[in-house]
């Protein structure tokens, strides 16, 4: 396994990298990186290509099974597009964490002139070599320089993204991209050069919200942005209240201080065009996920008990008093209450009312009664019906986030 240096003194000009960060992902990357090898060959026949797998020194051999699926899929192809696809796999330096193996990736495309980027989770049990094609596409004819997965997922699937990140993200820059955080994108070289150019890459930033902050980036910065439909992406679905409460403080976190990042944008209203979506969805057969509502909501009874102090902290005393009547009754928190506590967390997290990882962790609580609510809301509606619902709380933050904007000038 090379350095990037060495990545870069021996492979000449491409036109489509595949990236593929990982670690430890030995047991299943070897699918990914085929899959790349044939998603080049067949959707860009005329143009060269390279896999890079950008690996953080996995003990299990990660990298050598990457290499040796990619090279043995080559082989099949036929000579004159064995000889357009370049297979490799470096280390990348920094921090561990998929934003410094992001970096590597967009650091080689820049070197290599490159014209579109794809990455991929290296854990892809569903990628196809359309999902190819579907990313880079539409960069490589020059139509966008950014696309995000559209997923068809199960309705109790993606909580966080629901509740939280599509929602906040959409109504502070627009775009309307439905899953900013959905771990598989497009970009085009000139955006990856912008990433690969930015100081974020030894902050936690890049540690844990990389995915949040490419569409963010992109989105703030004017790019031009765009989503596709993947059909579904097969991993393993977990229980929000039992796996996701690491993850929420990590992606909210992200969220909260990318506001700060671009609160010249966003609080001049500019926000992004609506983003076009290319392809149709396909029909497609969902794992079911398993949920403990029961469990969700006695987490957030005892947390708006026991966390008292830092939600008077943070939420003004009559959305105070509605959360506590929430908690009291069983008609949930409904969407307007859930878009004013974001809000306001975001406003508190923006004025250091207190530690900012205790702040967005003593959200979690109610995060999980907001699921809680969601989930028996919708306990005997379809996946549409279920989706109409988050495109519901959009539109509520749309109009709440306009309470956003007047605490933050406040503040300024």
């Amino acid at each position: 396994m090379a350095d990037l240096s060495a990545l870069l003194g021996s492979t000449a000009p491409v036109d489509v990298i595949v990236g593929i960060p990982s670690f430890n992902n030995g047991a299943t990357i070897a699918h990914v990186a085929k899959t790349a090898v044939r998603g080049i060959a067949d959707y860009f026949p005329d143009r060269r290509g390279l896999i890079l797998n950008s690996d953080g020194g996995s003990p299990d051999q990660t990298p050598r099974a990457a290499v040796d699926a990619a090279l043995r899929a080559r082989d099949d192809l036929e000579a004159s597009a064995r000889d357009r696809i370049a297979v490799s796999s470096v280390r990348y330096r920094g921090p561990s964490g998929k934003g410094s193996a992001f970096r590597e990736i967009f650091e080689a495309a820049g070197k290599l002139g490159a014209s579109a980027v794809v990455v991929l989770d290296a854990d892809l049990r569903s990628v196809a070599p359309e999902w190819i094609g579907r990313l880079a596409g539409p960069i490589v004819s020059g139509e966008v320089d950014f696309v995000a997965p559209l997923y068809r997922r199960h309705k109790f699937d993606g909580t966080i993204t629901n509740a939280i990140v599509y929602p906040l993200t959409d109504a502070v820059f627009g775009g309307g991209i439905r899953q900013p955080i959905g771990g598989d994108f497009g970009v085009s070289g000139r955006l990856a050069g912008l990433y690969a150019s930015k100081d974020v890459w030894d902050t936690d930033v890049a540690r844990f919200g990389i995915d949040l902050w490419m569409t963010t980036t992109a989105l703030a910065e004017g790019f031009r942005v765009a989503q596709t439909h993947l059909g579904a992406k097969v991993h393993d679905p977990k229980d929000p209240g039992q796996h996701l409460a690491a993850m929420l403080v990590q992606v909210v976190g992200t969220a909260f201080a990318l506001l700060e990042t671009y609160a010249d944008v966003w609080t001049m209203r500019v926000l992004a065009d609506r983003a076009p979506t290319f392809g149709q969805a396909e029909p497609v057969t969902l794992d079911p996920v398993l949920v403990d509502v029961a469990r969700m909501e006695e987490q957030f009874r005892f947390g708006v008990q026991t966390l008292d102090r830092i939600y008077g902290l943070c939420l003004p005393s009559k959305v105070w008093a509605d959360l506590r009547a929430s908690a009291a009754g069983d008609a949930g928190i409904s969407d307007t209450l859930w878009a004013q506590i974001i809000i306001h967390f975001a406003i508190a997290f923006h004025r250091r009312s207190l530690a900012r990882d205790q702040l967005v962790s003593s959200l979690t609580p109610l995060y999980l009664g907001r699921t809680a609510t969601f989930i028996r809301r919708n306990a005997d509606r379809s996946d549409d019906e279920a989706e109409a619902d988050v495109q519901a709380l959009a539109r509520v933050f749309a109009d709440v986030v306009r309470e956003l904007h007047r605490l933050w000038k406040e503040e300024s």
